[in-house]
């Protein structure tokens, strides 16, 4: 009765002394009520801890004396040296048993072993650990110049999604896709540039001309100028040493992730040593699924031009045979009529004297139409979905790893975390050296696929450009080359690849034939059509005279 006696005597003290210290300070100082009502319960809180009342948890510590047996084995189990092998051997042991009670048997067993230190540090690893499915978002947001990587040098955006640990590198915002607006590189990578890049000062333009094209002239316009200059091309090496770098990243993480997750061990995944490896593998997967739907973008052409070589003509080129004249009633846009193959009937000749260089560099022009459609939009849906079930799964996953070592923990975000940031600078420092001297991709966003349509043929129409486009290479609005896009270099690794040349032709062409003059070497051959070969005379729509041999004298 009489610590009950004393509580209420202490909460009726307490209760007077607020009481009165709140009249007084209220009659005082009216304009300071708020505080003097904050000081006055924490003097009530204060109070009871003045006065002598105990709480939880605060008896006083006494330091150990005379150690006990249990003591000891705990200091002796955490100290030392971490033989980093012997911890791998017991995880692999413990996997060892033929089945998955045995190797449950194995792991109680090699649990009821650890004293509580070694405990205390196993829960901390695995909880440190549990924060790497949140790695992504340090990482930085989605930026432009990451998708810009992935458009120019697909297979650098590919590794950079590897190395993103899971997180969006695309952004979602159609405002970011821009042309004209200005680079950030997250923050990470200089600005400062020497010299301007050609096409960044819109000075130069004729305004009183320029403002009387339609919207696809202007554009057309644009990517003409843009031709016109071949800066920029001295950075293949550079690139090539960037994606090496980035392989190297990966590397790194995948060491480092093979022996963390072969000393430690997940309950309820006894006998899977490679459980990292396989979280790794699912956020690769989403992260790429993730970049790929998050465009704004359903409907995208992407066209590859490069100045088109003198030495390559095209014999008898009337206004039918071009690609952009078409039925429109067939086909509502050029990109349906590429779409079904164009008739590959033209002749070619090589002027073999010309020593005319032929361009090394290109550039992108991507025409987008604006929104996305019903099963993009699912696409997307499910994309955040899985993220947030991928996510819940790692999360749990090395939540529930015992055995794992503190320094094993350490190791691993030392190395995973670094490397991951060290991917996204790389990334960045590709779309910088690449935007260095020139603009590498022209982008314009339409509202229509008939609109899109429109800019494509003001670019096709433009003399003096080679252009790839679905699969066509086309010169001089003439479509003299048909081939798959999977077996393309430019597929996957983008603008590292040298636009189409004569070479090339001349292994394309077939039935090649000579006719010597003086002082200039013609090679003129037929082009194989698209639909079994069909020969000169026998096309109702080849305006070239078939070639016959004169006879021998």
């Amino acid at each position: 009765m009489a610590p009950m006696l004393l509580s209420i005597i202490l909460h009726l003290l307490r209760q007077s002394i607020i009481r009165t210290y709140l009249g007084i300070t209220t009659i005082l100082q009216p304009q300071s009520r708020s505080r003097l009502i904050l000081a006055s319960a924490a003097t009530g809180i204060l109070l009871p801890l003045l006065l002598g009342t105990k709480a939880a948890n605060t008896q006083i510590f006494t330091p150990v004396e005379t150690p006990t047996p249990d003591q000891n084995e705990a200091v002796d189990q955490v100290g030392g040296w971490f033989y980093f092998a012997n911890w791998v051997d017991r995880g692999m042991t413990i996997r060892s048993g033929p089945d998955v009670r045995m190797c449950l048997l194995n792991l109680a067993k090699a649990l009821e072993e650890v004293q509580v230190l070694s405990a205390a540090e196993y829960n901390g690893a695995a909880g440190a650990l549990s924060l790497l499915p949140t790695a992504g978002a340090l990482l930085g947001a989605p930026t432009r110049e990451m998708w810009i990587v992935y458009k120019l040098v697909p297979i650098a955006g590919i590794l950079s999604m590897f190395l993103s640990m899971g997180a969006t590198i695309t952004p979602s915002d159609v405002g970011e896709y821009e042309s004209g607006k200005a680079f950030s590189f997250s923050g990470i990578m200089p600005m400062t540039r020497t010299d301007a890049a050609h096409g960044d000062n819109e000075d130069e333009r004729d305004e009183e001309g320029f403002r009387e094209l339609s919207d696809s002239k202007r554009f057309a316009r644009d990517v003409k100028a843009r031709a016109s200059h071949s800066l920029g091309g001295d950075v293949s090496l550079k690139i090539w040493f960037a994606i090496f770098c980035q392989l190297f990243f990966i590397g790194v993480i995948l060491v480092a992730m093979w022996y963390s997750q072969r000393g430690s061990v997940i309950p309820w995944w006894c006998r899977v040593w490679g459980w990292m490896f396989f979280w790794y593998f699912i956020i690769i997967i989403t992260s790429v699924f993730d970049n790929i739907v998050a465009a704004p973008f359903t409907h995208s052409w992407t066209l590859r031009v490069a100045r088109a070589p003198s030495k390559i003509h095209a014999d008898s080129i009337s206004p039918e045979s071009r690609v952009t004249n078409f039925d429109r009633d067939l086909f509502p846009t050029v990109m349906d009529r590429l779409k079904t193959g164009v008739k590959l009937n033209r002749r070619v000749r090589f002027q073999e004297n010309d020593k005319s260089a032929y361009s090394r560099t290109c550039f992108y022009v991507v025409i987008s139409v604006q929104g996305i459609s019903a099963w993009h939009a699912s696409l997307q849906l499910l994309s955040r979905m899985i993220s947030i079930v991928v996510f819940g799964f790692g999360t749990a996953l090395f939540a529930s790893a015992t055995l794992m070592s503190i320094s094993a923990a350490l190791m691993l975000l030392a190395l995973v975390l670094p490397m991951a940031f060290a991917g996204r600078v790389v990334a960045m420092w590709i779309a910088a050296e690449m935007n260095k001297h020139n603009k590498t991709i022209l982008h314009t966003v339409v509202k229509t696929k008939k609109e899109a349509g429109e800019y494509m043929e003001e670019i096709l129409d433009i003399p003096g450009l080679q252009i790839e486009t679905m699969g066509h290479v086309i010169m001089e609005g003439i479509c003299f080359k048909r081939r798959s896009r999977f077996l393309s270099a430019a597929t996957y690794i983008g603008l590292l690849a040298k636009p189409y040349t004569d070479s090339s032709v001349k292994k394309a062409v077939k039935g090649q034939k000579q006719d010597s003059i003086p002082m200039l070497h013609m090679h003129e051959a037929q082009l194989e059509g698209t639909e079994g070969g069909v020969r000169p005379s026998e096309d109702p729509e080849s305006d070239v005279p078939e070639l016959r041999r004169k006879p021998k004298r």
